[in-house]
């Protein structure tokens, strides 16, 4: 029976894009929080790209180099790139919530990793965990940022981790610019006073991030169900 979780880390992005784009058209940001989504996804991107620069999977246990800092890098990386998109929503609300959905989609994924390379490398794993954090840096940890580009070679990092970054950096740009065109645009309907909206644009906003987060899970549910169906029917039948 397939027993993957109904949130992935594919499908965690692709919600948080569809609300980030959603809410950017009817929350605004100011300068210093644009300042500090794109540091966040600059980062995010860099981090990315050093990871997958050292790592060599399935061969040796990494921990040179950012491995050294924490044991999973690039998934560092993936939370500061999407909690970036979230603060370039505007939506506090998606803001405050990723941490929690990280750790639900992420935690699991982790563990089981953990597990195989603990059976893969026994007591060398061990020392990694007892000296290095897990996803995010503590302040021993941070003292190896020194170290960050040991055993790196640009020749490990693919065309499609290039692409990657690319479209990471193009997701931010076009929050960006969403904020520039629309500006807010349920202030601006405040300010022609359509009283049936004012006073109640976020409660509104919110309700509606959590209606298509609602429907979002409901519809993945439904498509594990019709998976796990197939694979039902196909186990079933006579080889």
């Amino acid at each position: 029976m397939n027993n993957r979780h109904f949130l992935t880390r594919r499908n965690l992005r692709d919600l948080i894009l569809v609300l980030s784009f959603g809410s950017a058209i009817f929350f605004d940001i100011n300068d210093a929080a644009k300042c500090i989504a794109f540091g966040m996804l600059g980062t995010g991107c860099f981090i990315h790209y050093v990871s997958k620069g050292i790592l060599i999977r399935n061969v040796v246990l990494c921990t040179e180099g950012i491995y050294c800092v924490v044991r999973h890098p690039y998934y560092l990386a993936n939370f500061l790139i999407d909690w970036s998109f979230c603060l370039l929503s505007g939506n506090l609300f998606l803001l405050l919530s990723y941490p929690f959905l990280f750790y639900l989609v992420y935690g699991a994924t982790i563990k089981s990793e953990e597990e195989l390379l603990f059976t893969q490398h026994g007591d060398t794993f061990i020392r990694s965990v007892l000296m290095t954090p897990q996803v995010f840096p503590d302040i021993n940890s941070s003292r190896n940022i020194k170290k960050l580009f040991e055993g790196f070679s640009a020749s490990r990092v693919t065309r499609k981790e290039y692409s990657r970054i690319t479209k990471f950096i193009a997701i931010g740009i076009s929050l960006g610019f969403i904020h520039i065109t629309t500006g807010n645009i349920i202030l601006k309907l405040n300010r022609i006073r359509f009283s049936l909206i004012q006073g109640f644009d976020e409660f509104l906003l919110i309700l509606l991030v959590l209606l298509l987060m609602v429907f979002y899970i409901a519809g993945s549910i439904v498509v594990r169900m019709s998976d796990q169906n197939r694979d039902v029917n196909q186990e079933s039948r006579p080889s």
